[in-house]
Protein backbone atom coordinates (compact mmCIF):
# COMPACT_ATOMS: atom_id res chain seq x y z
CA UNK A 1 0.00 0.00 0.00
CA UNK A 2 1.16 3.32 -1.18
CA UNK A 3 1.29 6.53 0.96
CA UNK A 4 -0.72 9.05 -0.71
CA UNK A 5 0.94 11.93 -1.59
CA UNK A 6 0.19 15.40 0.73
CA UNK A 7 -1.26 18.39 -0.76
CA UNK A 8 1.13 21.95 0.36
CA UNK A 9 -1.74 24.43 1.63
CA UNK A 10 -2.43 27.57 -0.05
CA UNK A 11 -0.57 30.00 1.52
CA UNK A 12 -2.14 33.13 0.82
CA UNK A 13 -0.40 35.69 3.07
CA UNK A 14 2.25 34.60 5.15
CA UNK A 15 2.30 35.09 8.96
CA UNK A 16 5.16 34.42 11.55
CA UNK A 17 3.59 31.28 12.51
CA UNK A 18 3.34 30.11 8.46
CA UNK A 19 6.96 31.37 8.15
CA UNK A 20 8.88 29.96 11.39
CA UNK A 21 7.11 26.41 10.47
CA UNK A 22 8.65 26.72 6.98
CA UNK A 23 12.12 27.49 8.82
CA UNK A 24 11.87 24.48 10.90
CA UNK A 25 10.73 22.08 8.07
CA UNK A 26 13.80 23.05 5.89
CA UNK A 27 15.57 22.62 9.09
CA UNK A 28 17.12 25.84 9.27
CA UNK A 29 18.34 28.15 11.81
CA UNK A 30 17.58 31.76 12.01
CA UNK A 31 20.65 33.13 10.63
CA UNK A 32 20.91 30.61 7.46
CA UNK A 33 16.88 31.66 6.80
CA UNK A 34 17.59 35.25 7.26
CA UNK A 35 20.12 35.03 4.78
CA UNK A 36 18.48 33.27 2.27
CA UNK A 37 15.71 35.43 2.35
CA UNK A 38 18.16 38.39 2.72
CA UNK A 39 16.97 40.11 5.58
CA UNK A 40 17.82 40.63 9.28
CA UNK A 41 18.08 37.12 11.48
CA UNK A 42 15.88 39.70 14.30
CA UNK A 43 13.08 39.68 11.10
CA UNK A 44 13.29 35.94 11.25
CA UNK A 45 13.45 35.67 15.30
CA UNK A 46 10.32 37.87 15.19
CA UNK A 47 8.41 35.42 13.44
CA UNK A 48 8.99 32.73 16.58
CA UNK A 49 7.61 35.52 18.99
CA UNK A 50 4.91 37.24 16.97
CA UNK A 51 3.09 34.58 15.35
CA UNK A 52 0.55 36.85 13.49
CA UNK A 53 2.97 39.01 12.24
CA UNK A 54 3.00 41.11 9.01
CA UNK A 55 5.45 40.04 6.64
CA UNK A 56 6.21 42.24 3.87
CA UNK A 57 5.37 41.61 0.14
CA UNK A 58 8.94 41.31 -0.89
CA UNK A 59 9.61 38.24 1.65
CA UNK A 60 6.38 36.79 1.44
CA UNK A 61 7.40 36.32 -2.35
CA UNK A 62 10.87 34.63 -1.47
CA UNK A 63 9.04 32.23 1.22
CA UNK A 64 5.88 31.46 -1.77
CA UNK A 65 9.76 30.46 -3.85
CA UNK A 66 11.22 28.60 -1.02
CA UNK A 67 7.94 26.99 -0.34
CA UNK A 68 7.33 25.78 -3.71
CA UNK A 69 10.37 23.82 -3.56
CA UNK A 70 9.21 21.56 -0.58
CA UNK A 71 9.82 18.03 -1.16
CA UNK A 72 7.00 15.70 0.40
CA UNK A 73 9.25 15.02 3.54
CA UNK A 74 9.79 18.79 3.88
CA UNK A 75 5.70 19.59 3.45
CA UNK A 76 5.58 16.78 6.35
CA UNK A 77 7.63 18.62 8.46
CA UNK A 78 5.82 22.06 7.23
CA UNK A 79 2.21 20.72 8.70
CA UNK A 80 3.70 19.26 11.59
CA UNK A 81 5.02 22.33 12.81
CA UNK A 82 2.06 24.39 11.99
CA UNK A 83 -0.53 21.85 13.68
CA UNK A 84 2.09 21.35 16.98
CA UNK A 85 3.43 25.02 17.45
CA UNK A 86 7.43 25.85 17.91
CA UNK A 87 10.22 23.88 18.34
CA UNK A 88 12.73 24.21 21.22
CA UNK A 89 14.25 27.31 20.56
CA UNK A 90 17.66 27.22 19.36
CA UNK A 91 20.39 27.50 21.88
CA UNK A 92 22.20 30.68 22.04
CA UNK A 93 26.30 30.62 23.18
CA UNK A 94 27.34 31.43 26.86
CA UNK A 95 28.54 34.14 25.13
CA UNK A 96 25.03 35.79 23.49
CA UNK A 97 23.54 35.24 26.25
CA UNK A 98 25.63 36.67 29.15
CA UNK A 99 25.64 39.62 27.14
CA UNK A 100 21.52 39.54 26.51
CA UNK A 101 21.31 38.98 30.19
CA UNK A 102 23.79 42.45 31.12
CA UNK A 103 21.95 44.74 28.76
CA UNK A 104 18.38 43.30 30.41
CA UNK A 105 20.10 44.16 33.60
CA UNK A 106 21.03 47.43 32.40
CA UNK A 107 17.75 48.14 31.04
CA UNK A 108 16.02 47.35 34.46
CA UNK A 109 18.81 49.70 36.35
CA UNK A 110 17.31 52.20 34.12
CA UNK A 111 13.96 52.35 34.56
CA UNK A 112 14.39 51.73 38.17
CA UNK A 113 16.34 55.20 37.94
CA UNK A 114 13.67 56.51 35.90
CA UNK A 115 10.98 55.35 38.62
CA UNK A 116 12.78 56.57 41.51
CA UNK A 117 13.22 60.19 39.86
CA UNK A 118 9.32 59.97 39.08
CA UNK A 119 8.31 59.11 42.87
CA UNK A 120 10.77 62.30 43.97
CA UNK A 121 9.28 64.90 41.25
Amino acid sequence: MTAQPIEKPFIFEWTGRDADSLRVALRMTQDQMAEQLQCATRTVARWREVKGSRISVPIQEALDALYERLDERQVRRFLHALQHGPQPREVSSPVVMAAEMALMQARINELQTQLETERQS
